[in-house]
């Protein structure tokens, strides 16, 4: 009897061995979701919906748990061995005139928590660095080169370069909404880079617009000026005439009987000591008669 005790208590510990070797646990970590996926069984493939986070059980034999962030990941694709990546990742494509034209990019992207079980689905990996780097920026680059041969690269090199990177941003949302990516940051990093042959007659062109815009508003300031200096003119002349017509016969003796009474106001009574010849009385009094 003793014997049939301790072989059961034997067999419940050994019960208890396997399940606890069979069983396993993660932790998915604030700013994240995870996955089970279900490598065998009837119900092999990714669970419906993503786990929360906090402590996670599962059967690691034949279940995985596969953890992604859901927080904004940001990545460069430059030339330079400095920033980014230790590779050439810079986007090349072409303007309408078939010029080359090589751009340094920097995104940032999110995960929707809902979406994580399709992005497994399509990828089977949780390295979002082989996603960035590899599918969505031959991503970035279909779009680049379906649209930008479209525009000159006047445009691409000017002013409507923003419109270029908006309608690339909108195209490879598109692609990847489904997956549940969401582009939040799309841009160029400084200016695309030219032939330097287009970049010197691009600067040309508009050095020739600017020095033509200066000229024209240097005649529109001279034209302005010239316009005033006439107007000034025409109204002297018309004061002038206005004052010649309105000088009359008796204006002028009014004129000369206020300059007399003005000076006989001012005389002392006695004569100038200095008289040129013909010099007389400013005033004739006639002598009484006799």
């Amino acid at each position: 009897m003793l014997l049939m005790k301790r072989v059961l208590m034997a067999m419940v510990v050994l019960m208890l061995s396997f399940m606890l070797i069979g069983c396993g646990c993660t932790r998915v970590d604030p700013g994240h979701v995870g996955v089970k996926v279900n490598m065998y069984g009837s119900d092999k493939g990714v669970s419906d919906m993503p786990l929360v986070t906090g402590m996670v059980w599962y059967n690691p034999i034949s279940t995985k748990v596969f953890e992604y962030p859901t927080f904004v990941q940001t990545a460069v694709w430059t030339a330079s061995k400095h920033e980014g990546r230790p590779i050439d990742e810079s986007i090349t494509f072409n303007s309408k005139e078939g010029m080359v034209i090589t751009a340094d990019v920097s995104l940032s992207f999110q995960l929707e928590a809902a979406k994580v079980p399709a992005f497994y689905v399509k990828f089977r990996s949780d390295n979002l660095n082989l996603f960035t780097h590899g599918f969505l920026r031959n991503v970035a680059r279909d779009a680049f080169n379906e649209l930008a041969p479209k525009m000159p690269i006047e445009d691409i090199y000017g002013e409507k370069k923003e419109a270029l990177i908006q309608d690339v941003k909108a195209r490879i949302n598109k692609e990847t909404a489904e997956y549940g990516v969401k582009l939040v940051q799309f841009g160029f990093i400084g200016a695309p880079r030219l032939p330097e042959q287009v970049v010197n007659a691009l600067n040309a062109k508009i050095k020739a617009t600017q020095d033509a815009m200066r000229v024209e508003n240097e005649v529109r300031q001279a034209s302005a000026e010239a316009r005033k200096a006439v107007a000034k003119a025409e109204g002297e002349a018309k004061a002038n005439l206005i004052l010649t017509q309105s000088i009359t016969p008796i204006l002028l003796q009014w004129r000369q009987l206020q300059i007399t009474e003005n000076a006989v106001a001012r005389w002392d009574g006695r004569r100038p000591t200095v008289e040129g010849a013909n010099a007389g009385m400013l005033l004739q009094i006639p002598m009484p008669s006799k």
